[in-house]
């Protein structure tokens, strides 16, 4: 989610907001240091110390990340408390003097002239002999435990008599390095053996960019066996673990896609089937994998004829069922036998895949009533459980229905399309325009504009607001303003409101301040409440927003930061 940095706080949960203000004044926050151009870190300290980063460009926040568990919103405390760190001074706010806080936001710290980490990194390896810098790591591994594990993580390719086994024993090291005494590994240490392995991957990665498939499979392969195996005595909440053995997948699916040689393919192959054989993955969709690697690999009518054996020997979820049909259609084709490819899709039209396939292949051939058929059928197939598939038959009848200009029909599929969550609405409310006579359309968008409206629905704000810029419904897109919006969305349509309606926006905008006033305290609400009655004398409604000073003045007496803020006013 990209956020404004100077509106944060209307994009975050205020109870979040509330307790990274709080643990910002606390001075729980460190000093943010500037890594690289608009990249933040700082150490929060909460229950633990949680390393937190926030990337800024053009003063909007790109992404954010912090190491605690946190997992039910975007935003933790955490990050909203380096946020406020970094926009103290705008903000207006101050803290204890526990921890050093940064008072200036990106703007002010490039003004003052401060180098980025990387920056300062640079210049003095630009200045250190390569001896100095030898011994600087050599005396850090034996030191520090961690830094060795990331080093040689990291540059284990230049380890001569590679095999799997070399890497796998390094996977091991960084595992055990993170295990309590009892054997298990606590999702606070999860993250740092994800991060060394991540290095190995890197590696890997780097490998394959120059084509040396034989190290790049190797450590593909151990990481994938052994942090697969760390499942099993690992907390990994914040799927550190997983995550290891996804990426060597996908790296291993980045190699069968490459024109191998001849010895690399075999050996990679025959690791696939191994696996499938020994079950090492039983149970997760990485099993599903090893099945698509062989398929992608495969050479010859053997081959074939072993992987074909292996599925039909294997029972499958019926999640796993589906992928695995498609596999076997891969193989079939692969292997030249075309015709019991069309055969097996065919039988298996329950499968959406194949059932896409079929549509298609009969609106190429102008067989639009078998098209629609196939469409129809899927549509009673899935009706009850599945209305994300139904939605894509239909989008199927909307096309067929084009293709005949049958505008009644056009009108019925792309209706019912637009009312789906999850679907293109602007899209299909253009075909709408195109197909409803114009006549009719006034009519025909109130109706839409009033089921949309309707709270019983999934009413979404902003394509009711958009429906109205589109037809210039002024006095509606106020009514959605007032009933649907903060005041950060109603000002996002000020533009199209102010000329048409000043005073019942300013009336909006006046609510919406009292209503943040009543519900929210601390200065940048204060600040918030201010900007917007500064708006309202900017749309010409200048009694209004003297009357309203006048209101929370008498309303809150005892807030002095309210009171000093609206004098800016």
């Amino acid at each position: 989610m990209k956020i404004p940095l100077n509106q944060f706080e209307q994009y975050i949960d205020e109870t979040i907001l509330k307790r990274g203000l709080s643990y910002f004044k606390k001075g729980l926050v460190e000093d943010p240091e500037e890594l690289s151009p608009g990249f933040f870190e700082a150490i929060v300290e909460g229950s633990e110390s949680y390393r937190v980063t926030v990337s800024i460009k053009n003063e909007i926040i790109t992404d954010h990340s912090c190491t605690c568990p946190y997992d039910l919103g975007p935003v933790c405390k955490h990050i909203a408390a380096l946020l406020f760190a970094l926009q103290a001074e705008k903000l207006g706010i101050n803290k204890q003097n526990k921890i050093t806080a940064a008072k200036n936001s990106t703007e002010m710290t490039r003004k003052k002239g401060r180098k980025t980490v990387i920056e300062q990194v640079d210049e003095i390896l630009t200045k250190l002999p390569p001896n100095h810098i030898a011994e600087f790591i050599r005396e850090q591994c034996i030191q520090n435990p961690a830094f060795r594990r990331l080093f040689i993580a990291r540059f284990i390719t230049q380890f001569e008599g590679e095999s799997k086994a070399v890497y796998a024993q390094q996977v091991k090291a960084i595992l055990n390095s993170a295990k309590g005494r009892h054997g298990f590994i606590e999702w606070n240490r999860a993250g740092a053996v994800g991060k060394a392995v991540y290095e190995m991957l890197v590696n890997a990665r780097k490998q394959l960019e120059v084509k040396n498939y034989q190290t790049v499979m190797l450590i593909s392969c151990a990481v994938l066996e052994e942090m697969f195996k760390a499942l099993q005595f690992a907390d990994d909440s914040d799927g550190d673990i997983g995550g290891g053995v996804s990426e060597a997948v996908e790296i291993l699916f980045l190699v069968s896609e490459e024109d191998l040689p001849e010895e690399n393919r075999k050996w990679l192959f025959d690791y696939t089937i191994s696996a499938i054989k020994k079950r090492l993955y039983n149970g997760w969709d990485w099993d599903l994998d090893m099945y698509a690697l062989a398929a992608n690999l495969m050479k010859g009518e053997k081959e074939a004829s072993v992987l074909l054996g292996l599925i039909e020997s294997m029972a499958f979820s019926e999640y796993m069922e589906r992928h695995v049909q498609e596999i076997r259609v891969k193989i079939l084709r692969k292997s030249g036998r075309n015709a019991e490819a069309d055969a097996f899709e065919a039988k298996h039209l329950n499968n959406p895949i194949f059932r896409e396939q079929a549509i298609k292949k009969a609106i190429a051939a102008n067989d639009l009533d078998k098209a629609g058929q196939i469409a129809h059928e899927g549509i009673k197939q899935d009706k009850k459980d599945k209305p994300g598939l139904v939605g894509d038959w239909v989008d199927w009848l909307l096309k067929i229905a084009q293709k005949r200009n049958d505008r009644q029909m056009i009108i019925t599929h792309a209706r019912y399309l637009f009312d789906m969550a999850n679907r293109d609405h602007k899209y299909y409310y253009k075909i709408l325009k195109e197909t409803v006579d114009q006549a009719e359309w006034p009519s025909f968008t109130d109706e839409l504009i009033r089921q949309l409206s309707d709270h019983r629905r999934w009413g979404d704000p902003y394509l009711l607001a958009w429906i109205c810029i589109e037809e210039e419904k002024w006095e509606t897109l106020l009514k959605v303003c007032d009933r649907g919006f903060t005041l950060g969305g109603v000002l996002e349509y000020e533009k199209h409101l102010a000329k048409h309606y000043p005073e019942e926006l300013a009336a909006i905008y006046k609510r919406k301040i009292l209503e943040l006033l009543d519900r929210s305290t601390g200065r940048n609400h204060y600040q918030e409440a201010a900007r917007f009655i500064r708006r309202m004398k900017k749309i010409g409604a200048t009694a209004q927003a003297e009357q309203l000073v006048g209101e929370i003045k008498q309303k809150y007496p005892q807030r002095r930061a309210l009171l000093e803020e609206l004098e800016k006013v």
